[in-house]
Formats: C-alpha cells, sequence, structure tokens
C-alpha cells in the first residue's frame, strides 16, 4: 500500500525485554527482579502505534529476517500502521532492556540490531510514497537518517517532529527545521543556548534554535514555546505504574493532532493527556 497517509514515522522498532524491580541497583550491586515480560516497541514502533489511533500513519524502518521481526510487523499491522516500508535486513531485530522500579521509573538499553541498517536510499522513496502531511523522527536511527528525513520535509514543505532521543550533537540545519522540537527536561538542557534549570526559559531559549519547542515535563505537564510566547500545560495527576514509552505516546499523539491543523498548544494538551493516562495503565503482557 503507498496510499498518502497523515503521519510518517520514520524510527526504530524493538522488542523490549521487561524486568521489574523494587528499586534501580546502584554500581556493581545485584538486585533480585520480580517478574520478567517481553512486548513489542521500539521508538519508532511505539510513536507510529500513538498517531495511528488518530490518523494514517506509515512507519519507515527495518527488522531483522527473524521470529522477532514478524513479530514487530505484525504488531503494528493490527495497531492499523501501514508497514510497506518498514524493510527486512539480515540479522537479528533491535531489542531493548528495561529496568523499572516501583516508582514507575525506568532505566533502557538498546541493541538496535537491524535498525542500524536503514539507509537514506530507502527512506527517501518510502517518503515520496506515503507523502504525510507530518514526519516524526528520533535519533535512534543512524544520523544521516535523521539528516535524509529533515532534507525530505525541507524539500517538500512538510511538517518536522524531532524528538532528539537519545541525545546527540545534530547539524544547525536539522534543529532550525524542527517544527516542534520536542524533548524532556534533560534534551531540552542539551540543546539549549541558555544556561538555566527553568522551564520556562529553556524553552524560550530552544526557540533560538528551533522552530518551536516543546519540553514535556512528567507530573509537571509540558511547556510549549512558539513565536514570541511560552506556555504551560498542567496534566491530571494518576498514581504512575510504568513510565516506559509515555514519551513516544506523546510524540505519536501530538503529530496526529498537527495533521490536522491543532494549534500547538491544543495539540499539546492533547498529548498531555494521553501520555498522563498511558503511564497509569498497566502494560505487562
Amino acid at each position: 500500500m503507498n496510499s498518502p497517509v497523515d503521519v510518517a514515522v520514520v524510527g526504530t522498532l524493538n522488542v523490549d525485554l521487561i524486568i521489574r524491580v523494587t528499586r534501580m541497583p546502584d554500581v556493581g550491586e545485584t538486585v533480585l527482579g520480580r517478574s520478567v515480560s517481553q512486548r513489542l516497541g521500539g521508538k519508532g514502533a511505539n510513536q507510529a502505534l500513538a498517531a495511528a489511533g488518530l490518523a494514517p500513519t506509515a512507519l519507515i524502518g527495518a527488522v531483522g529476517r527473524d521470529e522477532e521481526g514478524e513479530r514487530l510487523l505484525a504488531g503494528q499491522r493490527a495497531g492499523g500502521v501501514d508497514v510497506t516500508h518498514v524493510f527486512r535486513a539480515d540479522g537479528a531485530s533491535g531489542r531493548a532492556f528495561i529496568e523499572v522500579d516501583d516508582a514507575g521509573d525506568n532505566r533502557i538499553i538498546v541493541s538496535p540490531g537491524a535498525n542500524r541498517l536503514l539507509r537514506p536510499t530507502q527512506v527517501r522513496p518510502a517518503l515520496d510514497a506515503v507523502s504525510p502531511k507530518v514526519v516524526l523522527t528520533q535519533l535512534e536511527s543512524p544520523p544521516e537518517i535523521t539528516e535524509a528525513v529533515t532534507a525530505w520535509c525541507s524539500g517538500h514543505a512538510r511538517r518536522l517532529l524531532l524528538n532528539p532521543s537519545p541525545v546527540t550533537d545534530l547539524p544547525t540545519y536539522v534543529l532550525a527545521a524542527a517544527d516542534p522540537l520536542v524533548v524532556n527536561e534533560h534534551e531540552a538542557r542539551f540543546y539549549a543556548p541558555a544556561d538555566t534549570d527553568d522551564p520556562d526559559a529553556l524553552a524560550r531559549s530552544l526557540l533560538a534554535v528551533a522552530g518551536s519547542a516543546v519540553i514535556t515535563l512528567g507530573a509537571e505537564g509540558a511547556v510549549v514555546a512558539e513565536g514570541d510566547t511560552v506556555r504551560r500545560i498542567d496534566v491530571e495527576q494518576v498514581r504512575v505504574v510504568d513510565t516506559t514509552g509515555a514519551g513516544d505516546m506523546f510524540a505519536g499523539v501530538l503529530a496526529a493532532h498537527l495533521t490536522r491543523d491543532v494549534e500547538l498548544g491544543a495539540a499539546t494538551e492533547l498529548a498531555a493527556a494521553a501520555a498522563t493516562e498511558y503511564v497509569a495503565r498497566p502494560r505487562e503482557i
């Protein structure tokens, strides 16, 4: 299927191995885990599923020629995502190893596997084929993928939603094309020209490097910076069960609403509400 979509997500697909612990171990310490489970993940896959619940969505990425690759593709299809341009690569599919503690916080190690084999020569024709209104991408893919996505969006006058996670140095033109740049507080401090811990000041500072910016603040909501305005978004307080993937839920829902010409502040409110509901939901499989 090569029909146009509203959202194209360019990113990773991983099988997640999750171990629940009472608390995170210190360096050199061993702790006992309470349970181990698997689920389908990867930032690209998570974001595509979140967007597909609201808008026609395609995922562009790579999986291995293994059983895990088949499972990852099946999971996306079941969620309504167009996976025509998820390519099969030799070797193993990506995997993530995730610790989740009783506070719902997590630590994640990713083994990229086939995700590292996606090439710009595959991404550009895929974007041409699905012709999205908004492109959402992250930094788990190789740097040349991010640069190819940016160039395509600039050349086709399409909106780029950039979620620069995990943080790494980016060319100035990549950051400048982001509209919005979606970051958490740690990522915001990395990219912001200003040296400050104040979220509002950080968001305002990010406008010097990006078209617009959204900083997610967990239970404190989010900050939106666009044009001459900085706006704080509040969220309902809930009991947190698991924060894994909450940022991906936020980004995917945000991208979907932006395809409907919802203004950035209102779209952020909707995305923050979806992420808040998500962290309160048990997701063991």
